[in-house]
């Protein structure tokens, strides 16, 4: 592949990953997509990326044929050149459907002639005809087949496109009845006759699009996907009709999937690196239960006490089992009587069952923490939390205000305020926000990790690298910090410093997997080293096995080498991983651009190598 193409795919690549958005994590997936990939890997990818910029254009052989019969296809709309892609402008099924027309024929009214009736011979009398006459007989159907379609006699076409057939296999009279059977809106013949045209011309674009078209009426959504792609595919990335419609497939079936897993699974907690993250945008999870001097704390708070520690050793699993035992010893009582954190047992349950995905529960309980103590600023920041998922920034907003007048000096809610401005793209004033949380705690380190990632945005880097040189001096053994300055490099395009950073990050903390994952991706970004990349993204499973950064990393990775069945399997795992809706959209989006390309590939060999063979020159 030349240097120029090579560029090409990767920034379209790359274009394509930020608009999917794949589970929100910045550079690190634009950068695994930037990586120059072989010739093979990312025509899906790019075809999306590219295909709203542009225009319907046929092959350049289609392109001769449609010249050659311009002016013909002038006298009706409802006629088309064969070869072109005019005819997938028509709705699928509808009457304006169009069908192909040999050239130098035209519209006439239909009525009775005196014409030769081929379709009266007998299969023996066609056997006796040599090819010139076949071929012949077959396009006077043909063209009788067309009058009849152009009059909406939708019936007799199909009849003679039909007898057409008997004379001569033409992909184009299979096309055509299709087109028949869409106006009539039988798909399921209209997917037949596309598909027997196909095996005769894999190229046809028209019949690809009416199939996939059929596809997408009947809800067989990732065929039509497949065929649209391959339509796009053929024709060189510049089908702009097939790309929209492709991207309106994807979206429906990625969110018919995405709702019904939703609907069907069981809350389960992210992975322990996302509970982890999660819990460092707070101070603490709660303050412990202290008796008064001699007497002795209640069953719920002895719970919720035991919780706290299984949390500060990251057991959440035991942690959530206590804290719903203190719960139920508290609702089964019906009265909060003798319990000291009735307000933090509500609330710290709240949080897990926001991690888990049960947003109802979840304002159930931060509500009742709420009533029990409307001042309880720590459950006004985990709703604002909740609100933050719903998209309700203003709800998020309100929250956070009345949390500041409850306590002006609580850098837990100022942090959060610059999250909400980070967000809303509002980088000065999540600045500000950032600066004034540092203030107001000197030991509170993500203030200053979001300020320098905020600096950094704004395009003051040496103000950024200060605020991180700063910040790990103040906290030198924080994993985290150097973890995240890492990424700053590596979005700035240093590579190696960013490499650096990954293993200090990793040298504080070899139990935190995100490191392992960001130096994978560095390290393949700026040196191709596959082996390196996957035995540290490994080793970031071997820590987390549901890391979800990792999964998502690890088929970007395999996609790049054109490993697609590997890909497919971490894409497929995605999925199970993502922790929302909106998220497991993304990702079953992923997979299925990743599988419609795979399945190409499979099924065009023959095409794929032209493709490979015209890429290298």
């Amino acid at each position: 592949m030349s240097v120029s193409a090579t560029d090409k795919s990767a920034q379209k690549s790359a274009t394509l990953l930020e608009r999917l958005n794949l589970q929100e994590r910045g550079w690190k997936f634009y950068a695994a997509a930037s990586i120059p990939p072989i010739v093979v890997a990312g025509l899906a990818l790019w075809y999306y990326s590219s295909s709203r910029d542009g225009e319907t254009d046929a092959s350049k052989d289609d392109k001769k044929k449609g010249k050659r019969k311009a002016k013909k296809t002038k006298k009706s709309t409802r006629v088309a050149d064969e070869g072109t892609t005019a005819s997938s402008a028509a709705p699928a099924g509808g009457a304006s459907s169009l069908v192909d027309k040999p050239a130098g024929s035209s519209t006439t009214t239909v009525g009775d002639d005196d014409e030769e009736r081929p379709e009266n011979m007998s299969d023996a009398q066609i056997a006796a005809l040599d090819i010139a006459a076949l071929k012949k007989l077959a396009q006077s159907l043909k063209s009788r087949g067309n009058k009849f379609f152009q009059a909406r006699r939708y019936p007799k076409a199909i009849e003679l496109y039909t007898q057409a057939l008997r004379f001569d296999q033409d992909p184009v009279f299979y096309s055509n009845r299709a087109a028949c059977y869409a106006a009539e809106n039988d798909h399921d013949q209209v997917i037949a006759d596309c598909t027997s045209a196909l095996k005769l011309e894999p190229r046809y674009v028209k019949a690809l699009m009416r199939r996939a078209q059929a596809n997408e009426s009947t809800e067989r959504f990732r065929d039509s996907l497949y065929d649209f792609t391959t339509a796009c595919i053929l024709e060189d990335f510049n089908n702009s009709l097939a790309a929209t419609s492709a991207e309106r497939v994807l979206k429906k079936l990625a969110e018919v999937e995405a709702r019904e897993r939703i609907e069907k699974r069981e809350p389960r907690l992210p992975s322990k690196s996302f509970i982890s993250g999660y819990l460092n945008s707070f101070r603490s999870c709660g303050d412990e239960a202290v008796a008064a001097d001699g007497e002795q704390l209640s069953e719920a708070d002895a719970l919720y006490n035991e919780a706290l520690s299984f949390i500060a050793l990251q057991d959440y699993a035991k942690g959530i089992a206590s804290i719903d035992k203190a719960v139920l010893t508290i609702d089964e009582a019906g009265n909060t009587d003798g319990v000291l954190r009735a307000d933090d047992i509500y609330s710290l349950s709240g949080m897990f069952c926001f991690l888990k995905s049960s947003l109802d529960m979840s304002a159930a309980r931060l509500d009742k923490a709420l009533e029990l103590n409307p001042n309880h600023v720590r459950s006004l920041l985990r709703k604002a939390n909740l609100f933050t998922e719903k998209r309700d920034l203003d709800m998020v907003s309100q929250l956070l205000e009345q949390a500041c007048e409850i306590e002006p000096d609580n850098a837990e809610a100022f942090f959060q305020k610059g999250q909400v401005d980070f967000l809303k793209q509002d980088f000065v004033e999540a600045a500000k926000n950032y600066e004034r949380a540092a203030g107001l705690d000197s030991d509170f380190v993500y203030p200053r990790i979001q300020l320098g990632v905020v600096q950094f945005k704004i395009g003051k880097m040496q103000d950024a690298l200060a605020t991180f040189k700063d910040a790990m001096e103040r906290f030198p053994t924080r994993s985290d910090l150097y973890n995240y300055y890492g990424e700053v490099l590596a979005e700035q395009g240093g590579p190696d410093d960013a490499i650096t950073a990954f293993e200090k990050a990793i040298e504080l903390d070899n139990a935190n997997p995100l490191p392992y994952v960001n130096q994978a991706i560095a390290v393949f970004q700026s040196s191709g080293n596959a082996d390196k990349a996957l035995t540290l993204i490994q080793a970031a499973l071997k820590v987390d096995s549901e890391c979800e950064l990792a999964v998502a990393a690890l088929s970007q990775i395999y996609l790049q080498l054109g490993m697609f069945e590997e890909s497919l399997s971490m894409l497929r795992r995605a999925v199970d991983l993502a922790k929302s809706e909106e998220e497991m959209v993304s990702a079953i989006t992923f997979r299925e651009t990743t599988a419609a390309q795979y399945r190409f590939m499979k099924e065009h060999p023959d095409l794929l190598n032209k493709m490979m063979m015209g890429a290298a020159q």
